[in-house]
């Protein structure tokens, strides 16, 4: 279903000035350029890439994977952020739990101009790796493994260059980017319970988080997702 309102624009935000906020493609290209996360995306992809062309003996099994990824990818996207990044702080006796990516998040929608918030954490890649080859040698042997750490770094590099569009001063000109921007946007300024697809509109659709928006009343909260910030 095609979102037919527009969100804010960045100029509506005090953060839109920042020098990280480019408004042309080669200015978007050339600040993820500089961040670690997209850098290590882009190695990792090109490294696996060669190796598993190096490697051959293809089959039916990097189409496997391929079709694993991209199925699963919507919906990892949604869960995570859905009941990781948008997890409320809860007390357990004197203890409070609140995840250090929950925090993290809850200063993006108080910041979403600020690129510093945007990326994926460093710290997800010392464990996805491990997983991701276990994982394709369990199922599929060595050139499972290859093809997995080529196109699962892949989708996370898109991820990026969607988030990064998102939240840039740049207005992607195709029909689909566009939809992705925009739901982006719909979420951090008209409800932020909805729209929860960074990347892919797939897992909103099927989950049913992607209404159309003039029905979506605008939510008080969602630049600070119901909790007060930090002092």
């Amino acid at each position: 279903m095609t979102q037919t309102a527009t969100p804010p624009k960045p100029a509506q935000d005090t953060r839109s000035a920042t020098r990280d906020a480019p408004s042309t493609l080669g200015g978007l290209v050339r600040v993820m350029l500089t961040r670690s996360s997209p850098l290590i995306l882009l190695t990792v992809t090109l490294a696996f890439g060669a190796l598993r062309v190096s490697l051959g003996a293809w089959s039916w099994v990097d189409g496997a994977v391929l079709l694993a990824i991209a199925a699963w990818w919507p919906f990892k996207e949604w869960l995570i952020h859905t009941y990781l990044l948008h997890f409320k702080p809860r007390k357990l006796g004197r203890f409070t739990i609140d995840f250090a990516q929950a925090r993290k998040h809850r200063r993006h929608h108080l910041a979403p101009w600020d690129f510093a918030d945007v990326m994926i954490p460093l710290h997800t890649y010392a464990y996805a790796v491990p997983i991701l080859c276990g994982i394709g040698y369990l199922s599929w042997g060595i050139p499972a493994v290859f093809t997995a750490l080529t196109l699962y770094p892949a989708f996370g590099l898109h991820y990026e260059w969607c988030h990064f569009m998102a939240h840039s001063n740049y207005v992607p000109r195709s029909a689909l980017y566009k939809t992705i921007w925009r739901n982006h946007r719909l979420h951090h300024f008209k409800n932020e319970t909805q729209w929860m697809g960074v990347s892919t509109r797939l897992g909103d659709v099927v989950l049913g988080t992607c209404p159309d928006a003039k029905a979506v009343e605008r939510s008080p909260t969602c630049r600070t997702l119901g909790i007060a910030p930090p002092a």
